[in-house]
């Protein structure tokens, strides 16, 4: 059984797993499967036990996955193992899709159920959220554009001792499986990758500085404060992610004129699983939006109130879809982080620069 088809299977896939399958205990108390419910009703029997429900199935279903994939892997090859990773996540994409989707329907009918106060909404907002410090700034970034400047430098000034074909990908057991003809362009392809994800981060932490401030029926500065906390703790990760890749990828670009095999596997798991691995526990240690997980408040002191309602535009629970709305990025209703509005051109423009990235990174390591 191969060690480095295993572990990310149980280090990465597992994880997430277990993140989805938690999804609707760490989402805001005021959303139940993308459905708007008061912050009582949210604790109510029947919404706990479909919690329960669904964090069953999923895990379940996911660790059913994750076995038979640990199966298969046990003796298969460079090839067969690619098929297998990439199978074993459009079923991991498939399955908690539909098993949302499922859920989120489930949801709705219950809704009319649900006991409701018969009041005028109320909704009050801090109105000096926006002179509070929301992100890290996107000068931190500097640092990984000067170390892809350095590499790319380097890189430059060693071409002459290159060979005529750079090997590009290997397997797991360190033979070449793809190289290219040796060019300025094919040596400094990883360059213009990291600039590409680079210039995707800071769009990431721009936009959750940018994302547009939740409404709440009561104690505004409270949440004021836990949101900003949340935006804050978020923007660090996305600073160290990308800092991360930028070595990640500097230790690819290195092991073209000073090759280490074993460094650059080891590099190349550890990076992506630290990556997994910190995401993770940021979602399982603090509630959406900011916020504990664990409500000690006694029960009569939770809110009845019904929060602002915009379910109609929450296609399926997780598809943010309004044109009047000029926000590009909004808090996800299901899970943890942001997501697009889909009526705003820009998300389109987004998308296509995220597979333009995908598509020129496979196209240049062939």
């Amino acid at each position: 059984m191969q060690l480095f088809s295993i572990l990310p299977i149980i280090l990465i896939f597992a994880p997430i797993a277990l993140l989805l399958s938690f999804a609707p205990y760490v989402t805001r108390e005021t959303i139940s499967f993308g459905v708007t419910v008061s912050q009582y009703n949210y604790y109510t029997p029947v919404l706990r036990k479909l919690r329960r429900t669904f964090a069953t199935v999923s895990l379940i279903g996911n660790g059913m996955v994750v076995l038979v994939s640990l199966y298969l892997l046990r003796s298969a090859n460079e090839e067969s193992t690619a098929m297998i990773t990439g199978v074993c996540t459009m079923i991991f994409i498939v399955y908690w899709s539909a098993l949302h989707i499922l859920f989120h329907f489930k949801m709705k009918k219950i809704k009319g159920t649900l006991p409701t106060v018969e009041a005028p909404q109320r909704v009050k907002i801090d109105t000096t959220f926006r002179q509070n410090k929301l992100t890290y700034s996107n000068y931190w970034f500097l640092i990984h554009i000067a170390i892809i400047v350095v590499i790319a430098i380097i890189s430059i000034l060693n071409y002459k001792a290159l060979p005529n074909v750079i090997p590009m990908k290997y397997d797991l057991q360190g033979n070449v499986t793809s190289s290219v003809p040796k060019t300025y362009l094919s040596v400094l392809a990883i360059n213009l990758v990291q600039l590409g994800i680079i210039a995707l981060m800071m769009l990431v932490n721009w936009s959750i500085k940018a994302s547009k401030q939740q409404l709440t029926t009561s104690n505004p500065a409270k949440f004021a404060a836990e949101n900003i906390q949340f935006r804050r703790k978020w923007s660090l990760f996305t600073i160290i992610t990308g800092l991360l890749l930028t070595i990640l990828f500097a230790f690819i670009q290195i092991n073209m004129f000073v090759p280490n095999l074993v460094l650059l596997t080891a590099i190349s798991f550890i990076i992506p699983v630290l990556i997994v691995l910190g995401a993770v526990w940021l979602s399982l240690t603090g509630r959406q939006g900011g916020g504990k997980i664990r409500n000690h408040q006694e029960e009569r002191e939770r809110s009845k109130e019904q929060p602002v309602n915009d379910d109609d535009y929450w296609k399926l629970g997780f598809i943010y879809f309004n044109a009047n709305d000029p926000s590009f990025t909004v808090e996800k209703r299901y899970g943890i982080g942001w997501t697009i509005n889909f009526a705003h051109p820009l998300s389109w423009v987004l998308l296509l620069f995220i597979i333009a990235i995908v598509v020129i990174s496979r196209f240049l390591s062939q």
